[in-house]
C-alpha cells in the first residue's frame, strides 16, 4: 500500500469516528470539545494531502509548490492554502473532500455544504454512491438550518438509507427528522434500531437511549 493511500484510508476511518464520538459531546453543550475533535482529525488529513500532494496525477507535490512550511501553519491558513490549490485544480475530487471536512469541522456550513456539492458534482458518473459527501452535505444543511431537517436534508438522507442502512449518522438524523417531523412512532423505531447495533456503555448508545425515553414520556 502506498503512503498516499494508507494515509487517505486513515483519514477517512478517522473523521467517521469522530464524527460519532463527537454527537453526544454537541448534545451534551460540550461543544468547545466536540469542536476541537473536529477540526483536528481533518485538518491532519490536509496537512498530509498538502505535505504529500496527488502522487497519481502529473503535477509536483503541493508542498514544493506551496511557500513555507505548511505543518507550521494555522487551521485558516492551512484552509486557504488548500483553497489555492482547489482552485488551481477544481476536479481534485480528494482535494474537495477535505476541504469539506475541514469546513464542516470549523462550523463554516455554508462554505462546507458547496464543497460537499462540488464533491458529489465531480463524483456524478460514479456507479457508486458516495455515501460520506451526501451525508456531509445534508449534515451542514441541518446545520444551517439550526438543527432542523429540511426536506432537502432529508432527501438526502433517504439516499444515503436506501444503499447503506448501517450508517450511523444517516440514520440518526433521519429518525431526528421523523421526530420533528411528528412521526413519533416511527421515530422511536428508528431510534431503537440504531441503539440495538451499539454496545453498552458508548456515549452515543447512552444519548440515544435519552431520545427513546423522551419519546416514550411525550404523549
Amino acid at each position: 500500500m502506498s503512503i498516499w493511500l494508507f494515509w487517505s484510508t486513515a483519514a477517512v476511518l478517522a473523521m467517521g469516528t469522530v464524527w460519532y464520538l463527537v454527537a453526544p459531546l454537541r448534545a451534551a453543550g460540550n461543544r468547545l470539545v466536540a469542536s476541537g475533535l473536529l477540526v483536528g482529525f481533518p485538518l491532519l488529513a490536509v496537512l498530509f494531502y498538502l505535505a504529500l500532494g496527488r502522487p497519481d496525477l502529473p503535477d509536483a507535490p503541493l508542498a514544493a509548490r506551496l511557500a513555507g512550511p505548511v505543518e507550521n501553519l494555522p487551521p485558516d491558513a492551512v484552509r486557504a492554502r488548500l483553497e489555492a490549490e482547489l482552485r488551481a485544480r477544481p476536479n481534485d475530487a480528494q482535494g474537495w473532500r477535505l476541504l469539506a471536512r475541514l469546513r464542516q469541522g470549523v462550523g463554516d456550513h455554508a462554505k462546507a455544504a458547496d464543497a460537499w456539492q462540488r464533491l458529489i458534482a465531480l463524483g456524478e458518473d460514479d456507479t457508486q454512491v458516495d455515501t460520506e459527501a451526501l451525508t456531509g452535505l445534508a449534515v451542514a444543511l441541518i446545520e444551517q438550518d439550526g438543527g432542523v431537517v429540511s426536506l432537502a436534508a432529508f432527501e438526502l438522507l433517504e439516499r444515503v438509507r436506501a444503499v447503506a442502512p448501517e450508517n450511523l449518522q444517516a440514520g440518526f438524523w433521519y429518525a431526528i427528522a421523523l421526530r420533528q417531523q411528528g412521526a413519533k412512532e416511527e421515530a422511536r423505531a428508528a431510534f431503537i434500531a440504531l441503539r440495538s447495533g451499539l454496545p453498552d456503555g458508548l456515549p452515543l448508545a447512552a444519548m440515544l437511549e435519552r431520545e427513546i425515553e423522551a419519546l416514550n414520556i411525550e404523549p
